[in-house]
């Protein structure tokens, strides 16, 4: 394995602690990747310190043939700021190699199929004009979709409202686009097609979410199953198989901050630590209190828009997001951070959809157009 280490603004004890500290963890991390050639995997090492030598930041991205694994941590003291960075990359590596082994590869393909295996062929050319212009209408919306489920299950994961891994973001977006479909006719005529797709995410969420809470245990298996065959370790055409049909990363608060351009590693590495507990303060949050002030502060949408998103009186939007604010403010200054938090919600990431779901969303919408044309 290939390590490259930097270190930046450290104290003299972090600057003799934080090598015997990583060789630890390193050593434990390599018996964990043995099934991969050392040649191509990469370890990237990142520790900072802000300039008054206070708050201590670790980051670490793996680089393994299969794609890129990542994990932070942030505290006051070297050693366990590292340990537990290592913990949950580790944590994370387990899981990356048990997809891996675990999962055969024609459930991957059918999985990256879902919405062409819910959706029937068009019945007829009326069925499939209907298709094509709903594709039209929807096509360019769909990277606000695909950003507005992704950043909601972030943060119902990380308030632990849904465990991790329990849903998938390809997922929701299919049955939004297919909610969507379903009802085309009757979408409401008040607004456009952006915000009653967004609607249709949240009620997509909201009732995965509810499933989720009363599905059995991951551990769990169904007796209408047949027992999977024992794992074994994965060949390189497994490995390039996996690299293709990759699962869907594990979603963390880390990407909802939009990168920085601060002038040093020290303010960046601040400027991270407000923008995460800004996140995280987010996430505790009740999902509609989090949804209005997300569309009000984040989308700087109007009241009456968010009223008619979510369906709930206009008032009822300026009362909870006066309650919002006030609760993000007294938990930002708990923590000792600025109670001014609209800034930092304009300047969040925003991830679009990935190439290879639009084009599989468009094969199965118009796939049969297509072949009706030819």
């Amino acid at each position: 394995m290939k390590i490259r280490t930097a270190f930046r603004n450290l104290d003299r004890h972090g600057r003799q602690r934080a090598p015997e500290v990583i060789a630890e963890e390193v050593r434990q991390l390599e018996s964990h990747l043995k099934r991969f050639r050392p040649e191509l995997v990469r370890l990237e090492i990142s520790v900072s310190q802000t300039e008054g030598k206070t708050r201590i930041h670790a980051s670490l991205r793996l680089q393994l043939p299969s794609g890129v694994i990542a994990a932070q941590e942030d505290g006051f003291e070297i050693e366990p700021v590292l340990r537990k960075a290592f913990a949950d990359l580790r944590r994370r590596v387990d899981r990356k190699v048990a997809l891996l082994k675990g999962e055969p590869q024609w459930k991957r393909r059918a999985r990256r199929a879902r919405i062409k295996a819910l959706l029937p062929p068009a019945r007829d050319r009326a069925e499939a004009k209907r298709r094509t212009l709903y594709f039209g209408l929807i096509e360019d919306h769909l990277d606000a979709v695909y950003d507005t489920v992704r950043r909601e299950l972030t943060y119902l994961e990380a308030s632990g409202a849904v465990r991790e891994g329990r849903l998938d973001v390809g997922d929701l977006v299919d049955a939004t686009i297919l909610k969507g479909l379903e009802r085309f006719e009757q979408r409401p005529t008040e607004f456009s097609v952006g915000p009653w797709l967004t609607r249709l995410a949240f009620e997509s969420i909201d009732a995965a979410a509810r499933e989720a809470s009363h599905a059995l245990p991951d551990s769990a298996a169904s007796l209408d199953l047949e027992p999977e065959a024992p794992a074994q370790d994965p060949t390189e055409a497994d490995q390039e198989m996996f690299e293709f049909y990759q699962p869907d990363e594990a979603l963390r608060l880390e990407d909802v901050v939009a990168d920085g351009s601060a002038a040093n590693p020290e303010a960046e590495a601040a400027r991270r630590e407000e923008a995460l507990a800004l996140h995280r303060a987010v996430a505790a949050l009740p999902a509609l209190w989090r949804r209005v002030l997300l569309r009000l502060d984040l989308e700087n949408d109007t009241a009456e828009h968010v009223s008619q998103i979510l369906g709930i009186p206009e008032d009822d939007v300026r009362r909870i997001a006066q309650s919002a604010r006030a609760q993000l403010r007294e938990k930002m200054q708990a923590s000792g951070y600025p109670a001014d938090t609209a800034g930092t919600f304009r300047e969040s990431s925003r991830i679009p959809q990935p190439l290879l779901d639009r084009d599989r969303i468009e094969r199965g919408l118009l796939g049969d157009v297509k072949g009706e044309a030819s």
